[in-house]
């Protein structure tokens, strides 16, 4: 194909589904500091981080033991960074999940939380736009096909793309200043653009049979967990953070999963010695009624397939570098949100045929714009406000 056909592959991919595809990457932008904006939302969340010392996980436990009954506890998480509290999750009478916060070294309790928070709200609208699962996850990943597309594309649009890094924009005309500062945005963008599109046509294939298969979980042992759900007693937790240590020293635990019925181990996951890895590679696990050792496993272990598999999350959302990597993610999520909305502009100026001394286009501009995407641009909209609305009444709830 030549340049033409590469062009017209851009600009058709980036204007008639602009509107859904901006609404992902934006989403997916808000997604990756939406524990920030939890944090910001819910007192209850924060600490002073010169009152922290340690993550005291026996603390945090017996705290949670007074405000839920035993049984209902789900998982302990330790706090994402200092100012954070720790988190607690059980489950009502009813089944429906809740929060629960502790100061992370005193266990002092802070506060209570919905499960539906900001963090769920925009993760489920990026992941599956509030569309039941396999629905929802196929189409938002087509769109990372959609952005794969966008990328080969510009690169075959653009002649000598690599030299755009450091050309100043020209101001002269407003034509000539969005062209250039869309490819300078672009350029610098590249590397994001294909980490997420890849990571994306992974989350698409994992959903349609190219999930890597677990490592087997070994059940409990003793007779008491083998017949019914059973909590560990305080002394018998602490135990077992003291045998994690002894046979996985390298751990740094950030979260304890409870047994949720019959046969279920207590697993401690967190991050050891493998790079680009969910806390759930790392693991160890006991019998929640005798404190024994059941199982050990380490992300350095797991086969290629599964190393894959775990890196996905990590590289899509910027987790892998803490704090920093978030907010390098999220400023690159703006600017890639910008791409869809100066290239929609683009084209609208071109299709328009504004002249260099109309001083006031832009309302034609758009509506010129939003006019070619037809039918395709009504699904898009009406899909992103279902969305939206949907989310807001669950949310709201």
């Amino acid at each position: 194909m030549n340049r033409a056909n590469w062009f017209s592959i851009h600009s058709w991919l980036g204007v008639k589904l602009a509107i859904m595809l901006c609404f992902i990457v934006l989403t997916g932008t808000l997604a990756v500091v939406s524990n920030e904006l939890d944090w910001l939302a819910n007192p209850a969340k924060r600490v002073a981080p010169s009152s922290v010392e340690s993550m005291n996980w026996q603390k945090v436990y017996a705290s949670a033991q007074q405000q839920a009954p035993v049984n209902s506890l789900r998982s302990i998480q330790a706090p994402l960074h200092r100012w954070y509290s720790a988190e607690v999750i059980y489950l009502d009478v009813n089944g429906q999940r809740h929060r629960l916060f502790f100061h992370p070294t005193s266990g002092k309790f802070l506060g209570d939380g919905r499960w539906l928070n900001w963090q769920r709200f925009f993760r489920m609208l990026h992941r599956h736009l509030m569309l039941p699962l396999t629905l929802g996850i196929t189409l938002v990943s087509l769109f990372a096909v959609v952005l794969l597309a966008v990328l080969v594309s510009s690169l075959y649009t653009y002649k000598s793309w690599w030299t755009h890094f450091f050309r100043k924009p020209r101001w002269q005309h407003r034509k000539t200043r969005w062209v250039d500062l869309h490819r300078l945005v672009g350029v610098w963008s590249l590397w994001f653009l294909l980490i997420i599109s890849v990571t994306g046509c992974w989350y698409l294939a994992e959903r349609w049979g190219a999930n890597a298969t677990s490592p087997a979980r070994l059940t409990a042992t003793s007779t008491e967990a083998l017949a019914k759900q059973t909590m560990p007693s305080v002394p018998t937790f602490t135990a077992m953070l003291v045998q994690t240590q002894r046979a996985y020293p390298e751990l740094a635990i950030e979260r304890v999963n409870f047994a949720q019925a019959s046969s279920d181990v207590i697993e401690i996951q967190g991050q050891g010695s493998a790079v680009l890895v969910r806390p759930r590679a790392n693991f160890v696990t006991f019998d929640p009624a005798t404190g024994q050792l059941i199982q050990h496993q380490d992300g350095r272990d797991l086969s290629v397939h599964n190393r894959i598999s775990e890196a996905a999350d990590p590289l899509h959302f910027g987790v892998w570098g803490g704090m920093f990597s978030k907010i390098v993610y999220f400023l690159f999520g703006l600017f890639l949100t910008g791409l869809t909305v100066t290239g929609t502009y683009m084209y609208g100026m071109r299709v328009a045929r504004i002249s260099r001394h109309e001083l006031k286009p832009r309302r034609r501009i758009w509506r010129q714009a939003l006019s070619h995407m037809k039918a395709l641009g009504w699904v898009s909209a009406i899909g992103v406000c279902a969305s939206i609305f949907y989310g807001v009444f669950i949310f709201f709830a």
